[in-house]
């Protein structure tokens, strides 16, 4: 889009009885939008169209207490506002969610750091193998250091 100086010397060039091509290689644009512009009757203004209303504005508070509830899954939003009569589809309920996933409370496990030689953690679990040719089952204890996260098994 060619600015408002743009258009004025359009406007100002064709007056003065300049052809349409010589105009277009001035200004820098190509002879189809001198035509266009030659068209109009009034400056572009710069501003943007209004946004049309979406389908999903009546929607968004519904959608803002599911997320502040803690349901973050598009599809489980979809499904509930679509109950309550959302014409649209699911993308734009996942687009209108996806800016908002960095508000989501983190899932992350926070390490647990200890003084050395202070604690351990313990798994243990059991495994059926065949040991030697006869069918057994075999207890496994694994323990971690809390401090240097090394590890010891035992079978």
């Amino acid at each position: 889009m060619l600015s408002r100086e743009d258009f004025l010397m359009i406007k100002q060039l064709r007056q003065r009885g300049a052809h349409l091509v010589d105009i277009a290689h001035q200004i820098g644009c190509s002879e189809r939008t001198v035509r266009r512009y030659l068209a109009r009757e009034a400056a572009p203004t710069g501003r943007p169209a209004q946004p049309r209303p979406s389908k999903l504005d009546p929607y968004k508070p519904i959608i803002d207490q599911l997320l502040a509830d803690n349901v973050w899954n598009a599809e489980v939003i979809f499904q509930l506002i679509r109950e309550q009569g959302y014409p649209g589809g699911a993308s734009i309920v996942r687009m209108y969610i996806q800016p908002k996933r960095a508000l989501r409370p983190s899932k992350r496990t926070v390490r647990f750091e200890t003084q050395p030689g202070f604690q351990l953690q313990h798994d243990w679990g059991e495994v059926e193998t065949v040991v030697a040719g006869q069918h057994c089952k075999v207890n496994v204890a694994v323990n971690t250091l809390g401090y240097s996260r090394r590890f010891h098994a035992w079978a």
